[in-house]
């Protein structure tokens, strides 16, 4: 029986989803106790398709279908409220980070409430330049914002356990890029221990093109942040 679930939510992969699909073959296959959970988006071009033409048969892999494009946080959401295992990771669809990762992510798991990957923690985690700006701004704002003290929050690793993963997401309410940052704070408020592990990137995803546009997205990020200090002071982070 599976004791770990890892979501792997995925949109239009047309370009990496072939690479994705050959890496999950072998971890699963060498590693039984871990499901894997596509969550397909609503994907247009050719993902899911060859997600279900490659994968269908393999016991330890499970297919979940959006019938339209609802975003990662709520695709996220879905397969959190779908797993039944002890444990409950999620990693971004296109594996920037390895799966090797996972069983950091679970021993760490042992010692913490919810674990989070860690970028500046790895020895190499060169990024590409946009996103790195992007991503360095944010957090700043984060840590000033929420009083967090965490150097990357919005690494797209991190693991639960399951019923801390069920508590924090029955009460979340962002569902753009801020959600990691809006989880992390409310599993501060309700008391649960983090812990982090580091992340490193994959040279193909270092250098990928990003889609960030920073005067158009930096504005979104402080609105975010404004929002879930609203949430916390009208007390919606109180179930």
């Amino acid at each position: 029986m599976p004791t770990t679930t890892v979501i792997l939510p995925v949109y239009n992969e047309g370009a990496t989803i072939a690479r994705t699909i050959e890496s999950v073959l072998k971890f699963a296959s060498a590693n039984p106790t871990i499901r894997l959970m596509f969550i397909n988006d609503g994907s247009s071009d050719y993902t899911g398709y060859l997600l279900n033409e490659k994968i269908k048969d393999v016991s330890n892999i499970q297919i979940v279908e959006n019938l339209e494009n609802i975003g990662k946080a709520r695709s996220i959401h879905k397969g959190v409220d779908l797993a039944e295992t002890e444990y409950i990771c999620f990693a971004d669809g296109d594996l920037a980070y390895s799966l090797d990762h996972i069983h950091a992510l679970v021993q760490a798991l042992g010692k913490f409430d919810l674990v989070i990957g860690n970028r500046s923690l790895s020895e190499n985690h060169l990024r590409n330049k946009t996103r790195h700006v992007f991503g360095e701004t944010f957090n700043r704002m984060v840590r000033m914002m929420l009083n967090m003290n965490f150097t990357d929050t919005q690494a797209g690793l991190k693991g639960f356990r399951k019923e801390i993963a069920k508590k924090l997401f029955k009460v979340h309410l962002i569902n753009n890029f801020a959600f990691d940052a809006e989880l992390l704070y409310i599993a501060r408020l309700k008391g649960f221990s983090i812990g982090q592990i580091p992340a490193k990137v994959n040279e193909y995803h270092q250098f990928r093109p990003s889609n960030v546009k920073l005067l158009v997205d930096s504005p979104k990020m402080f609105l975010s942040l404004l929002k879930i200090i609203f949430y916390r002071l009208t007390g919606r982070y109180n179930e």
